[in-house]
């Protein structure tokens, strides 16, 4: 627990040089010149691309940069769109194999933002404050930033060799700046660049201040019609390189959506689209949450497993979304993440999550001794484990209520759906239970079940009853504690112990349940509670779940798609999955890589059926 950690991502480090410039030893180049940084920013880049034109007529502008450094490219853009009160939404995806840590990011720009313009000066104060509220633990891959209502930053951490073939879209400007071609030659090959033509929009501009003859001959090898700008500085020129070829598809242009079903799923799709500036219709049989996501309390948090497990990169994904979410919309939601101190079974798993702590940093996840994490809960845990800073609990029921208030969203409850069926002339036809019908090109199944679709397999129901036990003074919980269960500090004046998990339709609470919640609770604190008798009955619902325990998410067919089967992690994942949903209905930048198409496709087990008859 003491040896020296050799984290997979090496962050960034700067120095000021004695001309006062930032300096980054790992590349023995300047990160940025303070005599023209937030210059470049605007003239290479934001000019160079001709961005105050496209955000007057674009209703999405998706950017792509090479090597995020600072952001200060980054800002600048975010600024500028700021400053054009265009309603255009700003999606930018960076990839940056060195990162900063968030507190080394905060100095850098302090030390930077002298020197950009005066009159942008307090609008990027602000800005800055934003990103670093919302900066990611230094874990490789994907992290998406839902940095404001219009603004989504996706940072993927990565070597850009093996990062690129997983992204997904199409960007209508590409930023070209990584350090230079002899001090960091992956990023200005020509594989590079053939990569950023597979993702290249009809009329797509890529725009570098490096002007050297080697970049310039790769982006025309790979398709791009290259010349050359006056720059801004000290070099004589910056170059502009513009996509001709015309075989891309727009973007999808979808006016309104019908969703079905206003729990988490539901209610983050309706809050996705509606951000888009897209009408929803959100039908409920019931009450919003009135489904597994009306639990009083949901714990979220990551399940630690390694950079290859795919139950570890999708909870990352999902609880990492929802914390950033919540730092910008969630005022009103109850909410803490106060941590958890996850306890193992046995040393087989122990050793595997020792090794993986040792190549990440302590703020996503680290070891702890049985004392230590008795010291860091506040109670006498029974075994040693670790500890998920990142990890915590929500009010599912608020949290609901806050996604769908939103103007463009019609919440219609106590309507049921009877049918769902294909209409030739608009799309998909919805009936409900009173006979009447409604229309729409685009229908979202988001009803937990696979309930109205006789294409989707492999989602199944299991029963969980939750217990409860009221909070003492003489034994204050600080942290979520788990394993096989969970048991949460007091909230609303009771802790939250579950759950279980039977398969069977009783509605009622059972003592039996009670006492299974009192013995899982037994194994995380052996002396929070002396009788099983001073537990009561929770809540009892029914989650939905698939056999590989991932959820059910993307396109059925032309106009319907769904995300159902969320299971134990619907309050900490759907949110994200109504992120990833709407990209692949507007054909914009995936949050996440190429691959968790295919992982979370709707029909992936009606497909293996299929191919078993």
């Amino acid at each position: 627990m003491t040896t020296m950690k050799t984290l997979s991502i090496e962050p960034a480090r700067w120095q000021v040089s004695d001309e006062g410039e930032l300096f980054v030893p790992l590349y023995d180049a300047f990160y940025a010149k303070r005599s023209d940084a937030w210059g470049q920013a605007q003239s290479v880049f934001v000019d160079g691309c001709e961005l105050a034109s496209r955000w007057q007529n674009d209703r999405c502008l998706r950017l792509f940069e090479t090597g995020f450094g600072l952001g200060i490219n980054f800002l600048s853009t975010w600024a500028s769109i700021k400053a054009s009160d265009s309603s255009a939404r700003l999606q930018y995806v960076a990839i940056e194999k060195h990162p900063f840590t968030a507190q080394d990011l905060r100095s850098a720009l302090q030390a930077s933002i002298v020197t950009a313009p005066t009159s942008l000066t307090p609008v990027l104060e602000g800005l800055i404050q934003q990103l670093l509220n919302q900066w990611p633990p230094l874990i490789p891959g994907f992290h998406s930033l839902p940095l404001d209502d219009q603004t989504t930053l996706m940072l993927v951490f990565g070597d850009v060799d093996s990062v690129l073939p997983s992204i997904h879209g199409r960007f209508d400007a590409f930023y070209l700046d990584g350090f230079a071609p002899d001090r960091n030659p992956a990023m200005w090959s020509l594989q590079t660049i053939q990569h950023l033509a597979r993702l290249a929009a009809d009329g797509a501009i890529a725009s570098s201040g490096c002007a050297e003859d080697v970049v310039r001959r790769t982006l025309q090898s790979a398709g791009f019609e290259v010349s050359k700008r006056e720059y801004f500085g000290d070099k004589p020129e910056s170059l502009s390189a513009k996509w001709t070829e015309k075989f891309r598809d727009s973007s999808t242009r979808v006016e309104s959506v019908v969703v079905i079903g206003a729990g988490i799923a539901g209610a983050s799709i309706a809050r996705q689209l509606a951000t888009r500036g897209i009408s929803v219709t959100l039908l409920e049989r019931d009450q919003p949450a009135s489904g597994a996501s009306g639990n009083p309390v949901a714990v979220v948090r990551p399940e630690p497993g390694g950079i290859s497990n795919v139950i570890s990169e999708f909870s990352a994904a999902g609880v990492g979304w929802l914390q950033r979410w919540l730092t910008t919309h969630g005022e009103s939601v109850p909410h803490d993440f106060c941590g958890a101190v996850r306890l193992l079974r046995d040393q087989r798993r122990h050793d595997k999550l020792a090794a993986y702590a040792q190549t990440v940093p302590d703020e996503w996840l680290h070891e702890l001794s049985a004392s230590g994490a008795t010291k860091l809960c506040g109670q006498a845990v029974a075994t040693e484990g670790f500890f998920l800073p990142q990890a915590g609990w929500v009010d599912p029921t608020v949290l609901i209520a806050a996604l769908i208030d939103h103007p463009l969203i019609e919440l219609r409850s106590a309507t049921e759906v009877k049918q769902l069926s294909p209409d030739s002339t608009y799309g998909w036809c919805v009936e409900l239970a009173t006979d009447e019908k409604i229309l729409s090109l685009y229908v979202v199944l988001a009803t937990a079940f696979a309930d109205l679709s006789s294409d989707v397999d492999g989602v199944d129901s299991a029963r969980g009853q939750l217990s409860v036990v009221a909070e003492r003074e003489d034994k204050r919980l600080r942290t979520i504690v788990c394993r096989d269960g969970y048991v949460t500090p007091a909230i609303n004046g009771v802790h939250t112990i579950g759950a279980t998990i039977q398969i069977d339709d009783d509605a009622k609470p059972r003592s039996e349940d009670d006492l299974e919640n009192f013995h899982r609770l037994q194994r995380l604190l052996p002396d929070f509670v002396s009788e099983a008798s001073e537990l009561r009955s929770g809540r009892v619902s029914w989650r939905a779940t698939t056999q590989d325990r991932l959820p059910l998410v993307g396109k059925i067919a032309e106009g319907l798609y769904a995300s159902i089967g969320h299971g134990s992690r619907g309050v900490a994942c759907a949110p994200w999955c109504a992120e990833f949903l709407v990209t692949q209905m507007l054909d914009e930048p995936l949050p996440i890589g190429s691959e968790w198409i295919e992982r979370l496709h709707p029909l992936r087990f009606s497909k293996q059926l299929s191919q078993k008859t």
